[in-house]
């Protein structure tokens, strides 16, 4: 075994080297996400009903008038019956918008329909940061054909919500969280849910 690896050493290595570059880079990529977490949950909206995905495409100015948090707490704000989002010379009012409330369980990275009502029951920070310094924040990628196989691979991209600190991000499983319109259009951050889990203990 060992005179064939010295007289196969460079075939050996030009084999392995590809393979380790892989391996190294895939760490440096899905490695830091592996410990990224908060003690704080967050809610959040979107208009998304299920059934038709190009009436509520822009709706993220809707949700912004719509909600709003003043003391910690979530108000639900009338909209100006002038109000035209997507200047599509409907007023937003006459859109039938369905703007629905999400709790996320930051650690079970899972979301829940809440009303409006236990909405208002939370205490919220509105900072886009948590009190423990991660953030809620959008990405998009693409992903052209692999280098090392090209002539089978394809290309791919991707728009979603990320928990991020520093260089480290995880994937937020949200809502409807296959759907593309959803993620770029339909997403609006309400606040952070205090105390955290560990302080509510």
């Amino acid at each position: 075994m060992k005179e064939f690896i010295k007289k196969n050493f460079a075939i050996l290595l030009a084999f392995v080297l590809p393979i380790l570059l892989i391996v190294i880079v895939a760490l440096n990529v899905y490695l830091p996400s592996l410990f990224i977490s908060t003690s704080y949950n967050f809610i959040y909206t979107s208009c998304i009903d299920g059934e038709n995905y190009y009436r509520s495409y822009n709706c993220n100015n809707y949700l912004q008038k719509r909600y709003s948090v003043v003391d910690n707490k979530l108000l639900a704000n009338n909209i100006d019956p002038t109000l035209d989002s997507d200047n599509d010379k409907i007023p937003d009012i006459n859109e039938n918008y369905t703007a629905r409330i999400f709790l996320h369980d930051t650690e079970k990275n899972e979301s829940k329909e809440i009303t409006l009502e236990d909405a208002q029951k939370l205490t919220l920070n509105s900072l886009l940061t948590s009190p423990e310094g991660v953030t809620v924040s959008s990405n998009y990628s693409y992903r052209g054909g692999d280098f090392f196989f090209l002539p089978f691979g394809g290309s791919s991209s991707s728009y979603g919500y990320y928990l991020t600190k520093g260089k480290s991000k995880t994937k937020l499983n949200l809502i409807n969280d296959n759907d593309r319109y959803y993620y770029q259009n339909n997403f609006q951050f309400i606040g952070w849910v205090l105390p955290g889990r560990d302080e509510a203990k």
